[in-house]
């Protein structure tokens, strides 16, 4: 089974929108060494990346051989046009989307801890929406073990559900200093049961997850992202991941993807191959196991949904 637990579900986007994440593509293109042009890539992205019915969710899944998908949704309350009942029409829409694909779409709602209406959004996502658990991006500007975040939190706990957060820097506006994997230490202390993934893991600044995922048994990374550093720099990558692996252990990683952003610049089945042949191709001197890539790719993740393989 292959579970991807990272994919943004964008219902509806500005031009401006668009624009700035076709940007984004664009130097993950450059970074693959890819000559592209950046009004084509626009052009794609303009195409591909609204999906208001997760009709080109399906189509990836199918293309790439991915069986189940957490899609999120991102809030942040310093946009002026994302209004709460604006949010709440986006998290409806994942939840529908999740609830007409049982089995193979899960959903993350999106919401801004910052919001004094924040709990009741999130209730109203679980128990009319149906959806399985909550996505931030910190690096908004807010401390996901702040107060406002600790009442969302406790919401999210009483619905059992997963958190996803981002970890990792990137270029601004975003406030790097929120997304430090080490902001999440005290949630092992004040939230034991709640089930964290820290998306990216931190990217290049793995090594803090690293340490606190190896002595909190609820907190979890995901790989998206990474493909950029596999497709780049392959050797490198091997290194850090089997260093990542031998100090967090094998039962902490996830497979995701930030699809749809990368998937117009390397399509995700490359991804899912890449990593099925790291126990044959890796560099001399770093090794994968089959078992270890197969958790990966979705037994970590089945036992954290509490699937049946």
């Amino acid at each position: 089974m292959i579970i991807d637990v990272h994919y943004h579900l964008m219902p509806k986007l500005s031009e401006k929108v668009v624009r700035n994440l076709a940007k984004s593509a664009v130097r993950m293109a450059q970074g693959m060494g890819k000559t592209v042009d950046p009004e084509d890539i626009f052009k794609q992205a303009s195409e591909f990346y609204p999906d208001p019915a997760g009709e080109h969710l399906i189509s990836i899944m199918d293309e790439s051989g991915i069986d189940l998908t957490l899609i999120c949704m991102v809030d942040n309350v310093t946009i002026p046009q994302l209004k709460p009942e604006n949010m709440q029409r986006g998290n409806k829409i994942i939840g529908d989307i999740s609830q007409k694909n049982p089995g193979r779409v899960m959903a993350l709602a999106g919401v801004d801890p910052r919001r004094p209406e924040a709990p009741d959004m999130l209730k109203q996502c679980f128990e009319e929406f149906g959806v399985r658990g909550l996505k931030y991006h910190p690096d908004d500007g807010y401390d996901p073990c702040g107060p406002d975040s600790y009442k969302l939190l406790e919401v999210l706990m009483e619905y059992n559900g997963i958190l996803l957060t981002h970890t990792g820097p990137l270029g601004p506006p975003s406030r790097c200093k929120y997304a430090e994997p080490m902001l999440l230490a005290d949630l092992a202390v004040d939230f034991p049961d709640l089930q964290v993934i820290a998306a990216h893991m931190g990217m290049i600044n793995w090594r803090p997850w690293a340490a606190l995922a190896a002595h909190q048994p609820n907190l979890y990374g995901d790989m998206a992202m990474w493909d950029h550093y596999a497709f780049t720099n392959y050797n490198l990558f091997c290194r850090e991941l089997r260093d990542l692996i031998d100090y967090a252990g094998i039962s902490k990683v996830l497979f995701g993807t930030d699809n749809p952003i990368p998937y117009i610049i390397e399509p995700t089945k490359n991804w899912i191959d890449l990593l099925k042949d790291l126990p044959d191709k890796a560099p001399n001197g770093i090794v994968f196991t089959r078992e270890e890539i197969d958790a990966i790719l979705g037994g970590n993740a089945s036992s954290i949904l509490g699937l049946e393989v």
